[in-house]
């Protein structure tokens, strides 16, 4: 019997040759952990039974693995959002629901003691923030996946068959640094709208700010919908339908200086842009360039036009306590951020929370799958972003060969991770496990949009470079209603 068909059963927390789960307490898995807690936790509400494991590695990197007595043999790890310092038990508890057992790390260190990047700062109560750094980084994980696999065959006397790793936004980033850095720990790889280029989208962050949240340019929040409502006006029929959807961005030319309504004597006023805000949506949709013209980082497509300023605060952050070696400490001033100077000196951070390396030839060689989506509409982290980097990768292995284990799957209106007004709703991990377990590669997914419960639409989600189109009948809120075919005008 294939081991994948099997679900391993165990009684009172025992398997046939592991430990029971209170013996984990006392496993002997190394000076550098330490195990707080291993209890067998019986099944409740929506919760299976299970074994809780709680620890720490050192220094303050805890974790929660949770493995259910009712096992399909997989392992997931899940991945966290922001600066993390938080474990994803929510998104623990669904993997154990499905019979994975699951873990999650809050990379080192405690978001309420340590908000934003702050753990990164180094202070007499703060005595590890270089490895805080570095945990986050990428070690944290890498370290709580290889201890997971060793308490998971303690546990069941077994070892997993399959390990898959899910994550969004700073997940995803997680995820591409373990398939760049340690293609081993992992077969297959859910990565959503990573924020692999952490350095430059911090640094674009503040640029932004300075460009469009502040002075002449800024752009207030109530005319974000006014500037929506243009985009799609222009832009959403370029796909051959007029849906409420922008299908492909890139297809879609818009110039703020001569498609936005200028105000009358460039007087701000709500139906109207000044000449200052239109110039700052330019260089917005265009991306920031140093004083040479050098582009530095990708530019929002149309229609993520959310929040045409945010993250500053997140941006900050990042300046104050890890861009600079040393760091620039509680006291920098934005406005003193230069595009010229201040990228060259983040060199240090970015050999540690980067996950930019393009040669994924090892995730090929042992047979890892990579299923990679982003937002069209993402307002935070431009999909432009994983674009270049899924094109970077088929530069560096070739075209078709990335093709066998790596597929880029840009969603249209989504917001960043979900939402918005497309059909953000996929199920990814089934993508994955069918092409790790089955060899089954996935070229369209279907994708629902949601409302109060309720599915109103659904829509192929097509692998890069496809996207979905009309076939000229049949309901537009209907999947069956459109096929993959090549972009194009």
């Amino acid at each position: 019997m294939r081991l994948t068909a099997c679900v391993i059963l165990l009684s009172a927390g025992l398997s046939a040759s592991g430990r029971n789960c209170d013996q984990l307490a006392s496993a002997p898995l190394g000076a550098d952990v330490k195990i707080e807690s291993a209890k067998l936790v019986a099944a409740s509400g929506n919760l299976p039974e299970h074994c809780d494991v709680r620890g720490t590695i050192w220094p303050e990197a805890r974790f929660a693995l949770k493995m259910p007595t009712a096992w399909n043999n997989r392992f997931e790890m899940a991945g966290n959002g922001g600066w993390a310092g938080t474990i994803s038990l929510p998104a623990v508890d669904s993997a154990m629901r499905q019979g994975y057992a699951a873990v999650s790390t809050d990379t080192g260190h405690d978001a309420r003691k340590e908000p934003d990047a702050s753990f990164a700062y180094a202070s007499p109560a703060n005595p590890h923030a270089a490895r805080k750094l570095v945990d986050y980084g990428y070690l944290a994980v890498h370290e709580t996946a290889r201890l997971s696999k060793e308490i998971i065959r303690e546990f069941y006397g077994t070892p997993a068959r399959y390990s898959y790793w899910v994550g969004c936004s700073t997940g995803g980033r997680q995820g591409l640094m373990e398939a760049q850095r340690y293609p081993e720990d992992f077969d297959g790889y859910v990565i959503g709208a990573p924020v692999l280029y952490l350095t430059g989208l911090q640094m674009k962050s503040v640029w932004n700010y300075q460009v469009a949240g502040t002075g002449a340019g800024a752009i207030k929040a109530e005319k974000l919908p006014l500037l929506s409502q243009i985009v799609y006006k222009k832009c959403d029929s370029l796909d051959g339908l007029e849906d409420g959807l922008i299908e492909n961005p890139l297809l879609c030319e818009l110039d703020p200086e001569t498609d936005l309504p200028p105000c009358t004597e460039d007087a701000d006023g709500a139906g109207c842009f000044t000449k200052a805000q239109r110039s700052a949506l330019k260089m917005i949709y265009d991306g920031p360039k140093d004083s040479h013209g050098r582009q530095f980082f990708p530019g929002m497509p149309p229609g993520g036009d959310g929040s045409v300023s945010g993250g500053f605060r997140l941006g900050e952050s990042f300046m104050k306590f890890v861009a600079f070696d040393p760091p620039a400490g509680p006291s920098w001033d934005y406005r003193t951020f230069n595009l010229d100077t201040d990228p060259a000196r983040t060199a240090r951070a970015a050999l540690i929370v980067d996950a930019v390396i393009p040669d994924l030839t090892a995730v090929k060689m042992r047979g890892g799958k990579i299923v990679h989506y982003h937002g069209w509409a993402d307002p935070g982290v431009s999909p432009k972003m994983s674009l270049e980097y899924f094109e970077a990768v088929s530069k560096i292995v070739g075209e078709a060969e990335t093709r066998d284990f790596y597929r880029f799957f840009p969603v249209p209106g989504m917001f960043h991770c979900g939402g918005g007004p497309g059909c953000s709703d996929v199920d990814w991990l089934p993508a994955a496990v069918a092409w790790v377990e089955k060899g089954i590669a996935p070229e369209v997914l279907i994708g629902k949009h949601v409302d109060k419960g309720e599915t109103t639409r659904t829509r192929p989600i097509c692998a890069y470079p496809a996207m979905a189109k009309y076939k000229g009948s049949g309901s537009i809120d209907a999947a069956e209603s459109f096929s993959c075919a090549p972009a194009s005008r």
